[in-house]
């Protein structure tokens, strides 16, 4: 299309032409002769060529990122003719749900025959599936006279999946600790336990040469045998959870599902025995009431059921969540001894429709605790408190989810209370900031996590 001022140049010389034959003035008629040749270099101009040659590829990094990963998105324009476009512009079709936090997805530049122009920003994707829509390219001629609009469909990535699976994580976290808990036996591990006389069964290894070279009699070292720890990992997925500090970010109960399964993966790497609550949600494989559960003792099947319940914790699928209002941040969720008059009380039913009693007697005893929860409410230190009084350590990861304005602040300011509240109860309490990634949050709370 043709630009619109040339269009006006075209109409001036019109104007100029017709007044100078009406007046008799030929200086009408000459000045006629400026837009003239505006309108005339218009008509002129070529149009640039878009269809057939440019070609647009969109790389994204990670692939299938986790919810709250930053996702580097590169968009490239090629372009494969031989005649340069003196202005190329272009606009990537991000997905509505998703937000830039960095960069930006369009860009302009002149580009040669045969050359690129590439542009990279940064998403923030919540759970889910996503899908780009087509790159819209324009370019212009020289001049500016003539431009030419497309709606160009990219190759290389087209969408992508925030998704949350045991198996799909590729874990490279490490723990300082051993992963095992000492006890007063003697037998094979790495803490000097005694030395016993020499039976012909013992490994080499095991043999105290320093002795047999002092007195020429073979001993055997016993070390303080070691025994995997029982760690249950509980992620919170009651309704207050299932928020977030913008429309883009992952909500609490999303991040919280997102660090479970990554601690899943570590501790059972070193050696520990691992169950899995998630509160909140019932069982997405068997419908049994909250909170959905996976035993250590399920085996092999205990990756794919995690995964389920994991998926279903990020997201809330649950037909049995407690509706109810959460706004009393006094709601109890532990065993009460307070009866109504004449009748036995009902067995306490926690926010988020939680049977205390049935999660007290799926924790193993001896079992140490890891919760990760966003602590939206009282009620998690209620649980905290509950959990400590029958003696496991605990230790809380805790995701922010609050937004930087008024109203965010003061959450953000009742949550740091509650977590005060957890430390005070003896609870190690792992503040996860939004600046700071999993990985590093994770780490501070497996190492501080088994005792």
């Amino acid at each position: 299309m043709r630009h619109t001022r040339y269009r006006i140049m075209r109409a001036y010389a019109i104007i100029l032409v017709a007044a100078g034959i009406a007046t008799g003035s030929l200086s009408l008629v000459l000045a006629a002769a400026v837009p003239l040749v505006f309108a005339l270099y218009g008509a002129l101009s070529g149009s640039p060529v878009v269809k057939g040659n440019i070609e647009v590829n969109r790389e994204i990094s990670p692939e299938t990122p986790l919810p709250g990963q930053p996702v580097d998105v590169t968009l490239t324009v090629r372009n494969t003719g031989d005649t340069a476009i003196p202005d190329l512009r272009f606009v990537d079709g991000v997905p509505e749900e998703l937000g830039v936090t960095e960069g930006s997805p369009r860009a302009g530049s002149a580009i040669a025959g045969g050359s690129k122009l590439s542009t990279t920003y940064t998403l923030a994707a919540d759970r889910g599936t996503y899908t780009f829509d087509d790159v819209t390219v324009s370019a212009r001629n020289l001049n500016g006279t003539r431009v030419v609009g497309e709606e160009i469909d990219a190759t290389g990535v087209t969408d992508f999946e925030c998704r949350v699976a045991v198996e799909d994580i590729p874990v490279q976290q490490t723990t300082s600790y051993t992963g095992q808990l000492a006890t007063d036996s003697g037998g094979p591990g790495v803490e000097f336990y005694a030395t016993r006389e020499y039976r012909p069964e013992d490994p080499v290894k095991r043999i105290n040469w320093r002795q047999y070279a002092k007195t020429g009699k073979l001993a055997t070292i016993d070390y303080r045998e070691q025994h995997a720890a029982h760690v249950v990992v509980l992620t919170d997925s009651r309704p207050s959870t299932h928020t977030a500090a913008s429309p883009t970010d992952p909500t609490g109960a999303t991040l919280s599902a997102y660090a479970a399964t990554i601690a899943i993966e570590v501790l059972i790497n070193e050696g520990h025995h691992v169950s899995l609550g998630a509160l909140g949600i019932a069982d997405p494989q068997t419908d049994i009431e909250p909170p959905a559960w996976v035993s250590a003792d399920e085996g092999t099947a205990f990756t794919t059921h995690a995964t389920a319940v994991c998926n279903a914790a990020a997201s809330g699928a649950t037909d049995r969540i407690d509706n109810r209002d959460h706004s009393n941040s006094s709601t109890t969720v532990g065993p009460t001894s307070t009866e109504p008059h004449g009748e036995a009380a009902s067995p306490p039913v926690a926010d988020g429709g939680i049977d205390w009693q049935r999660l007290q007697s799926l924790v193993p005893p001896g079992a140490q605790v890891m919760l990760c929860t966003s602590a939206t409410d009282g009620a998690i230190v209620d649980l905290v408190e509950s959990l400590r009084g029958d003696g496991p350590e605990v230790t809380v990861l805790s995701p922010q989810t609050a937004p930087e304005t008024v109203g965010g602040r003061i959450v953000a300011l009742q949550r740091s209370v509650r977590l005060d509240r957890l430390r005070f109860l003896g609870a190690t309490v792992i503040d996860w900031e939004r600046a700071e990634k999993l990985p590093a949050a994770l780490a501070r709370g497996l190492d501080a996590g088994v005792q």
